[in-house]
């Protein structure tokens, strides 16, 4: 008899281990960032305002939260670095938040719409302006960067998971 008491204990056991599993994982599931999630690395290039073109390399870090997410950019080439934060919150496809560029010692606003994998914003400050657009496809990601009548007209990223 204890065995058959032991078996339905660890069967109880088994079933609540699978309900909280079931239940955290649907939780992550509903944030629309969650398919960020993570460490990515990979590379570019940078094209500058003076016509030359730099390889880059760079890491960004994705922490969702529901409707939330932190992001960390840092990219580097020979001559150039940026390092780059923001945090950002969607509501029915829109997105709203702010962002700070370290080395530069900007910061600002972002607005602009999160749909599926697709991220496209405006950030802008007081003396700065640029579109991005991120698209996150399973284990790959791009990240498109131009800032006309900046020192960096334009920013191609690929990125792995």
């Amino acid at each position: 008899m204890p065995r058959q008491i032991n078996g339905c204990r660890y069967l109880q056991v088994a079933t609540l281990a699978s309900l909280v599993i079931f239940f955290a994982e649907q939780s992550w599931a509903e944030g629309p960032f969650d398919s960020m999630r993570g460490t990515w690395s990979g590379g570019g290039a940078i094209a500058l305002s003076n016509g030359t073109q730099e390889r880059i390399r760079c890491r960004a870090s994705y922490s969702p939260s529901g409707p939330n997410l932190r992001m960390s950019l840092v990219c580097a080439s020979d001559s150039y670095k940026v390092d780059l934060n923001s945090h950002i919150t969607a509501s029915g496809g829109e997105i709203k938040g702010t962002w700070a560029e370290a080395t530069r010692q900007l910061d600002g606003d972002l607005t602009g719409t999160a749909t599926g994998g697709d991220i496209q914003v405006s950030a802008k400050s007081a003396v700065f302006s640029a579109s991005l657009l991120v698209k996150t496809n399973g284990r790959n990601q791009t990240i498109s960067i131009t800032a006309p009548g900046t020192e960096v007209s334009r920013v191609a990223i690929a990125l792995k998971r």
